[in-house]
């Protein structure tokens, strides 16, 4: 059985999930309920549920799913699915309950809430019990608080008991006189752009804390170079890229976030990059260039891994879209495992570029980032979770999972949104 892990979820009180573990407590007819519920995305959830009964002690497993057609009507649903007895010592009938919060009259969120799938089928509200949910940091995650959810055969339960562990890692052997790796962070981002400079501005956030922090627990130095605001152009990207020297053992992110398009006859599957901030700039070849020059001038500079990113659309030109509404997104908080990380940013070699469409699609985002962006750092996060049984994290499987993250995210975002499938091409990638 996998472990997962819950995050951050809710429009307005996402605030209220920094985590991904939460402890739950309710009571129901007259019961004493505890849950500890584990989530990384909205399919994969699961909680354990542990009650005493007629003077014994139940504890049941269920899974749970994020049920996203019901926000529209002002509600937010984990639905209780399939259901199983861990241990038992009492016979009884355990109906799954449903975690839910609710938009009160003044369009507040309220809850969480908790009804067993009975009562709910039967339209019986009166058995709604108000939930206490706390966070739970991985440190602590004792024997003694485990043992209500878990039975010493349980994979999960020694999985949980490691992440309370300080974790070290060890730097990969390297000949005498190599330098320490730095991890090279360059942002591309149209910021003064009124439609998209909001979610842009949030990407430049996510994604510097993001591996400045991963930099920084890997003992790596850290680069940030900025091409923000008005030094948003083609030449101030080319001339910044052609001075960029890397060492041969760095590692070299580089991320652009604001327009793109395709030409009509244009056969290459990545996209142009459109460098114009304003309305009142001149559309010409002079201020856009195709995400594969990038990634052309970085492959030359030697560096041990290269990842290029491109958050845009994909679309015929002329032709752009935003997605104005905040959404509802999954984010996974870190709870990395070292040696996994290192893994993947100390041990990994080759080159990979990716971009957030496909030819003709359109790449969305709100006042959170792209989705795309974002669910990359999610896919990054959960596989380097340490609550991941798998041992060898791989740059395949986090694209893999932020292409589908990003197009069931792009179904979820609106009625008119067409399908966002990323793309992505590795060359001489060994991790």
């Amino acid at each position: 059985m996998k472990t997962k892990l819950l995050i951050a979820l809710l429009l307005a009180c996402s605030q209220l999930f920094g985590q991904t573990l939460y402890d739950l407590r309710w009571s129901s007819e007259g019961i004493d309920y505890a849950g500890f519920m584990i989530y990384f995305n909205e399919d994969d959830i699961y909680m354990r549920v542990g009650y005493s009964y007629d003077g014994g002690y139940n504890l049941v497993h269920s899974e749970y799913h994020y049920d996203q057609t019901q926000r529209q009507d002002g509600f937010v649903v984990f639905e209780g699915l399939e259901t199983g007895y861990v241990y038992y010592q009492t016979d009884t009938l355990y109906n799954p309950f449903h975690i839910f919060w609710a938009m009160d009259d003044n369009n507040q969120w309220t809850g969480p809430y908790a009804i067993d799938d009975y009562h709910l089928q039967n339209d019986n509200f009166d058995e709604i019990a108000e939930v206490k949910l706390t966070e739970v940091k991985p440190t602590n995650l004792t024997a003694e608080y485990l043992q209500w959810f878990y039975t010493q055969d349980d994979e999960d339960y020694y999985t949980l008991l490691e992440a309370a562990k300080p974790q070290t890692i060890q730097q990969p052997a390297s000949n005498p006189g190599t330098s320490v790796p730095t991890l090279h962070y360059i942002m591309i981002a149209n910021t003064l752009i009124p439609d998209i400079g909001t979610s842009t501005s949030a990407d430049i956030h996510n994604t510097s804390s993001e591996f400045e922090g991963i930099a920084s627990v890997l003992q790596m130095k850290f680069d940030k170079i900025l091409i923000t605001d008005k030094n948003f152009s083609k030449d101030q990207v080319i001339s910044t890229l052609q001075n960029f020297q890397p060492g041969p053992n760095d590692v070299v992110i580089v991320i652009y976030s604001g327009h793109g398009f395709r030409y009509s006859d244009q056969t290459e599957p990545f996209p142009e990059l459109d460098f114009r901030y304003s309305d009142y700039q001149e559309f010409s070849p002079q201020n856009c260039m195709n995400l594969v020059e990038i990634n052309q001038i970085i492959q030359q500079k030697g560096a041990r891994l290269n990842l290029i990113i491109g958050d845009c659309c994909n679309a015929d030109i002329g032709v752009t879209k935003k997605l104005g509404t905040t959404f509802l997104a999954a984010r996974s908080t870190v709870n990395a495992s070292l040696p996994k990380l290192a893994k993947l940013f100390l041990e990994s070699s080759g080159n990979i570029i990716a971009a957030g469409s496909s030819k003709g699609e359109y790449s969305y985002c709100n006042v959170t980032g792209g989705f795309f962006t974002n669910n990359l750092i999610a896919s990054l996060r959960e596989e380097v979770s340490v609550f991941r049984e798998e041992d060898e994290p791989k740059w395949d499987d986090i694209l893999s999972k932020a292409k589908e993250s990003t197009l069931k995210m792009s179904k979820m975002g609106c009625q008119e949104c067409i399908e966002q499938n990323p793309i992505f091409k590795k060359v001489n990638l060994r991790n």
